[in-house]
């Protein structure tokens, strides 16, 4: 291009980018003329010269003046390009589909480049325009993505939403688009790499999926794509925008709470027993979904809890470390999944006339108690990350990290994560002797009804019983675990005048232990159940 020092030039510049500073605007401009050149050679150096203009591990460039006006018009020459280039792939020969193939992947990197740069600058009308342009571009007439763009796009897409404000302005109708689009990619990869899932999971009440799209109110539904260019990194990418986009509090999630839910579940349903950073972001779905159908859609949601506990089971029975941080991460979103069920739990539990769901749950907590205990000393809660709670005190805490007697002292994220652990076996050993105690109640009327037939039955055992086996264990680190449990175990859990005697004859046996771990915690969950009591 020509110098542009006149008014009237700066003028141009001023309208079409919305840049003062003439250098990088005269930059820019000239980059974006030769990506719409005539020549290969000219939209080929074009591209590679604006990628590395963005690039962030280059020598620092002179990109901190642009904003959303000269975004739009950047994102525009390369949507431009990209249509351009896919065009020419169809029709290309065999002799030139390699190079072909090798120009549009770099216009592909180059949208994700600048995308990445953009994303805290540009406004709504250029988020909903990158929007459209890789929902309508990605997907090919034979129901296959595009594979030279499938890579950088979806993760251009993930990348467009990591700045939260971007996902919390997009219009409804555009939110729709979106989800749909990611949620039809991740049903087909997994209507092509897994089976369905077994017969034992249930459907949740509602539109299934696969009427789902139909339904979507969008101006352009998306076609189904071919599990065959899909790839696992990209379905990743699908979940972390489907992530990103049902996080904010005002995401339209009442339109689309089947759809995203059931396509979460299913993904996890199909996975192995090994966890990584793809279920993390699984699980963080199935919360931000359940923050909404928790009190609105009552049966969804017990019927999620009771499909979603099982796949909970089989990864905590998985082989695991205690320190690794992502597998750490993994399981703070189960926890938080726990405790957001358990009321549903409950009702499933009374509702139900097998005891298919008791079972789960038992099993359950044996796995985290057992996981719990295999931890060293260090990995597990501290009587030094605690502080006692003044009974007397005009105001009580309100801290979640806080019980009867003692509560978790602030800023600690290792206790956190061994307070939540020993908060859920307190949640599922209160469900397990509520279906317990319904167990017995039922056989007590069985045997009403039979008393003219009498017959030997088995003992049921009562949930009590599984505490008082581990409180007996000679085995030190099974003992201290049950009792820093029991604090949590009991915090709910009304036990008659016999039962409660029984435990504290065992915690007054344990008090007495020569190890001072064991007779610290035991001294702890007496003052449990004293000291309320001394106080009222």
């Amino acid at each position: 291009m020509g110098g542009l020092d006149s008014d009237t030039g700066e003028i141009k510049l001023s309208a079409v980018l919305g840049i003062t500073d003439v250098r990088p605007a005269q930059q820019l401009l000239s980059l974006l003329d030769d990506i719409q050149g005539s020549s290969i050679k000219q939209r080929t150096e074009g591209i590679k010269d604006l990628k590395t203009l963005f690039d962030p591990n280059s020598p620092a460039k002179n990109v901190s003046v642009l904003g959303d006006k000269a975004y739009h018009k950047i994102y525009e020459v390369l949507f431009q390009a990209v249509i351009s280039e896919k065009a020419n792939l169809l029709s290309a020969r065999k002799t030139t589909v390699a190079t072909t193939t090798a120009r549009l992947t770099a216009c592909a990197d180059a949208v994700r480049i600048v995308v990445k740069a953009g994303a805290s600058k540009i406004k709504l009308k250029t988020i909903e325009a990158i929007v459209d342009h890789i929902t309508q571009t990605l997907p090919t007439a034979d129901d296959e993505y595009c594979q030279p763009l499938a890579q950088h796009y979806l993760k251009a897409l993930s990348i467009l939403f990591e700045h939260t404000p971007n996902a919390e302005r997009l219009k409804n109708s555009a939110w729709y688009e979106v989800i749909d689009f990611c949620v039809q990619g991740i049903d087909q990869y997994l209507n092509g790499h897994h089976r369905a899932p077994s017969s034992s999971a249930r459907s949740f009440p509602g539109t299934h999926l696969s009427g789902s799209t139909a339904k979507s109110g969008t101006p352009n539904g998306h076609s189904q794509i071919r599990s065959s260019s899909m790839s696992r990194q990209n379905v990743e990418d699908l979940l972390q925008t489907v992530c990103l986009l049902v996080s904010p509090s005002s995401a339209p999630i009442a339109e689309r709470f089947h759809e995203v839910m059931e396509i979460a579940v299913r993904f996890l349903q199909t996975q192995g027993n090994s966890v990584s950073q793809v279920h993390q972001l699984a699980f963080s779905i199935v919360n931000a979904v359940l923050s909404y159908t928790c009190t609105n859609q009552i049966s969804f949601s017990q019927s999620v809890a009771q499909d979603i506990v099982p796949v909970i089971l089989r990864f905590w029975q998985g082989k695991t470390i205690a320190k690794d941080e992502m597998l750490n991460s993994v399981r703070d979103e189960m926890l938080m999944f726990i405790f957001a069920v358990h009321p549903h739990l409950e009702r499933s539990l009374m509702d139900e006339e097998s005891h298919e769901t008791l079972t789960i749950l038992e099993d359950l907590s044996d796995a985290i108690k057992a996981d719990y205990t295999r931890r060293s000393d260090r990995d597990q809660l501290q009587l030094d990350d605690l502080e006692m709670v003044d009974l007397g005190a005009v105001t009580r805490s309100t801290s979640p990290f806080s019980l009867h007697v003692f509560r978790l002292k602030p800023h600690n994220v290792r206790a956190e994560r061994n307070w939540g652990n020993l908060q859920a076996i307190g949640i599922l050993e209160r469900l397990v002797s509520l279906g317990h105690q319904k167990s017995s109640l039922a056989g007590k009327s069985e045997d009403q009804d039979n008393d003219q037939h009498p017959r030997k039955r088995q003992r049921i055992v009562q949930s009590s019983d599984r505490i008082f086996f581990s409180l007996k264990s000679e085995n030190e680190k099974s003992r201290v675990s049950i009792l820093q449990a029991l604090p949590f175990i009991l915090h709910d859990y009304q036990l008659s005048a016999a039962v409660l005697e029984e435990f504290l004859d065992e915690l007054r046996s344990c008090a007495a232990d020569k190890r001072g771990n064991v007779a610290s915690w035991a001294l702890l969950a007496i003052a449990r159940h004293v000291l309320p009591k001394i106080c009222c």
